[in-house]
């Protein structure tokens, strides 16, 4: 076999091996990526849902989301109470 083949055999699978090894490695900061953002996400909704409650329910009562759309209010004075957003 002629040596300029061998030669170029040879630089071809290192370079392919580079390159898988090098996809691998942003295929893992893509999903890194996401998970943060994922993250990023959720706690800004966290912080979006504990705004709405105390909003909703002022500011020495005790609120807690049951779901969506439903949130109990727990004064410091007096009885809990619902409150649901309204269908239109």
């Amino acid at each position: 076999m002629n040596p300029n083949w061998e030669t170029a055999i040879v630089l071809s699978a290192v370079l392919g091996a580079f390159l898988f090894t090098q996809h691998d490695d942003h295929r893992d900061e893509f999903k890194q990526a996401a998970e943060l953002e994922a993250a990023q996400q959720e706690a800004q909704a966290k912080a979006s849902r504990e705004f709405a409650g105390r909003q909703v329910c002022g500011p020495g009562a005790v609120h807690e989301w049951i779901s969506d759309k439903t949130l109990t209010c727990t004064p410091k004075r007096g009885l809990p109470y619902k409150v649901s957003e309204a269908k239109p």
